[in-house]
């Protein structure tokens, strides 16, 4: 079991750098390892016979995070991101506008777009931020090399994260319950 345990642990690693933390795929390939490792009990292996055929026949970890990372891909992902890129956009060219001097509803925005974006579900949270954040500084880089602008990314990631971690206690809450 400890290959397994070895395993799953490396697979979850894997499937979090991709933006996947999903505890109900790993619940399930879990199963099927251990029904595979069952099998092998049953056709007479030795335990850690079984374990090693199991392992063998699901295949690497790599291999089965980046299968499942191609799979979740799916549109909603993208809506998300384009979403991101635009409510970005739009910031920066209200921003960049002489009439407009209200940095607080600005840094106000960039936090609340960035934390409903990954509260609805996007996966790489720090992939939102940036994606609705860097169009400002960038802008302001541009005309004043100004690099200090590049804290303002600091704002749509505290709202990402945010929202990240809100979307986490909601399903953590309605699992308990």
């Amino acid at each position: 079991m400890d290959r397994i345990k070895n395993y799953l642990s490396a697979l979850e690693r894997r499937l979090w750098l991709r933006g996947i933390s999903d505890a109900d795929a790993l619940a399930e390939i879990e199963s099927h390892l251990l029904e595979s490792l069952e099998q092998g009990l049953r056709e007479g292996l030795s335990a850690d016979e079984a374990e090693r055929r199991a392992l063998e026949r699901f295949g690497p970890a790599d291999m089965i995070a980046s299968g499942l990372h191609k799979e979740r891909m799916d549109p909603m992902q993208i809506l998300l991101f384009v979403i991101a890129l635009l409510a970005g956009l739009f910031s920066a060219y209200v921003d960049s506008r002489p009439s407009w001097d209200d940095t607080g509803i600005t840094a106000g925005g960039l936090l609340l777009v960035s934390g409903l974006l990954t509260l609805l579900g996007a996966r790489r949270p720090w992939l939102i931020a940036l994606a609705v954040g860097i169009w400002i500084p960038v802008y302001y880089i541009y005309l004043n090399h100004d690099l200090r602008m590049l804290l303002v990314l600091l704002i749509p990631l505290v709202g990402a994260y945010s929202g990240w971690a809100v979307r986490l206690g909601i399903r953590k809450t309605l699992k308990l319950a």
